[in-house]
């Protein structure tokens, strides 16, 4: 091999290794390049998880405080702005229970007032059917009865305007609710015996009557007091 050539090849392994030197430099940049994005998008990834992490466990917490609160001053709001159909049945039971104590002292007959005082009752308490009852009568004895539903228009009202009291207020409800079914279950026995001319007659089935009115307007107050609170 001639001296020139020798040189010539000498020059040509020179450039190849710088060019291979600088292809792995760059190779070099590159590699770095893509592992610290990888990085980068690894820790957004990472702060994510975790900032997704952290609002789910705030959102079991906080929704339902707020969706709750929320749900009870709308509904309290309902029963504020139709307060009226509340009291309405009390006001029923009332007028009936005045033109039966009416009709007592002025000698009606006590089959008549007893037929009465069961109206008012607004189907709260169980009785025998007598062939003078009405239709609608009837049919709420039935689904008492078989217990289908609750037919008692006193205790849906008590139970709606007590659903968001506290547990005095629910105590206080159920309370004059029963004393309301026993007055008129007395005054029921107290007719019942006028009719079959046993007991102490008109009399006492006139004291009851009035008894069985004073916890109407007891109810009356109550739910008001509810109502407005």
């Amino acid at each position: 091999m001639s001296t020139v050539q020798a040189k010539c090849g000498a020059r040509t392994a020179s450039r190849a290794g710088r060019s291979a030197s600088r292809t792995a430099v760059v190779c070099s940049a590159h590699c770095t390049s893509g592992r610290a994005q990888q990085a980068s998008v690894a820790l957004g990834s990472s702060r994510r998880d975790l900032l997704l992490a952290g609002l789910a466990v705030l959102a079991p917490t906080l929704a339902p405080a707020a969706a709750n609160a929320g749900v009870v001053e709308f509904w309290k709001g309902r029963q504020r702005a139709n307060s009226s159909k509340f009291i309405a049945p009390i006001k029923v039971a009332q007028q009936r229970l005045e033109t039966a104590a009416s009709m007592l002292v002025n000698g009606s007959s006590a089959a008549d007032v007893l037929q009465l005082v069961r109206a008012s009752s607004l189907n709260c308490y169980a009785f025998e059917a007598t062939s003078t009852d009405t239709l609608e009568t009837r049919a709420s004895l039935f689904t008492a009865s078989a217990k289908l539903s609750d037919p008692c228009t006193f205790r849906i009202i008590i139970k709606n305007v007590t659903d968001f009291t506290d547990a005095e207020d629910k105590a206080a409800g159920s309370a004059l609710l029963e004393s309301l079914i026993r007055s008129y279950q007395l005054l029921d026995s107290e007719l019942e015996a006028a009719v079959e001319g046993s007991g102490a007659g008109n009399g006492r089935a006139g004291q009851q009557l009035a008894n069985t009115l004073a916890i109407t307007q007891d109810v009356e107050s109550f739910v008001k007091r509810l109502l407005s609170a």
